[in-house]
């Protein structure tokens, strides 16, 4: 296969993995709240991920509107997944925390989707999952993709 022919595989491949990408967004979101959009997932996600965030930093990392952040942080705030707190020191700054209850759902999340890689991956070998798993981390890096 020539580079031509190994790129076109690798834009395939990555067509069929953001299809499978959505499907996984729509469980997961459904998982905590039936009636979540999926859009709101990754500003969830980013919350959780930082564990406590000002809405300019998820704005800044999704590259997203900040109207359509602060909709879904009330969407989410709605359902009992994040809350909001005034800093103690500055009241102009706002902390968005995820809950106890989601933080805990999220972890069986996690863990359900462990186990399905673990499944996808069960005829590999431990150093090609390492492997693959460097190249992805290093292909995914915004310089790489942008």
């Amino acid at each position: 296969m020539d580079t031509d022919q190994a790129i076109d595989s690798i834009n395939d491949s990555f067509d069929r993995l953001v299809i499978g990408a959505r499907r996984t967004i729509r469980r997961s979101a459904a998982a905590l709240a039936a009636d979540l959009q999926p859009a709101a997932w990754p500003v969830f996600r980013e919350v959780v991920r930082a564990e406590r965030v000002q809405v300019g930093a998820i704005v800044s990392a999704l590259e997203m509107d900040k109207g359509a952040v602060s909709r879904y942080l009330k969407d989410l705030r709605e359902h009992g997944l994040v809350e909001s707190a005034r800093d103690e020191h500055d009241a102009r700054i706002v902390w968005i925390t995820a809950t106890a209850d989601a933080r805990d759902r999220v972890a069986a999340l996690a863990a359900e989707q462990r186990v399905r890689m673990h499944q996808a991956l069960a005829g590999w070998s431990e150093e090609d999952i390492e492997r693959f798993a460097e190249l992805l981390d290093r292909f995914s890096r915004p310089a790489a993709v942008e």
